[in-house]
């Protein structure tokens, strides 16, 4: 999934309101911290938060996401990964509440 955020984000904000879709999930950092992931326990991540990029032409996201809709720029974009799973299907869920509270809009990619 990508999460286009009108406003600035870090990977840690969107990890955050990743979590407020159920109080018992845990984050963890990756690779010291530029990834982090979000956990239903110890061994079952729901979405992995891969990094935060900021863009500054529409052009570009066009280019890289053809279906997204118009946005203006500048926009963060928020690349997203979720296991093939139960697990999974609680991430996709969890990244469409949070576009709500991070000002986002959420592109899920495939089935």
């Amino acid at each position: 999934m990508t999460l286009l955020c009108r406003g600035e984000v870090q990977v840690r904000d969107v990890a955050e309101a990743l979590l407020l879709h159920d109080d018992a999930w845990g984050v963890r950092a990756l690779d010291d911290g530029p990834m982090m992931q979000v956990c239903r326990d110890a061994t079952h991540p729901v979405i992995t938060v891969l990094g935060v990029r900021r863009v500054d032409t529409a052009e570009e996201v066009e280019r890289l996401l053809p279906d997204a809709p118009a946005m203006s720029v500048p926009l963060w974009w928020v690349d997203t990964v979720t296991p093939h799973s139960a697990d999974g299907e609680a991430g996709v869920s969890a990244a469409l509440e949070a576009s709500l509270d991070l000002d986002a809009v959420c592109v899920v990619h495939g089935d």
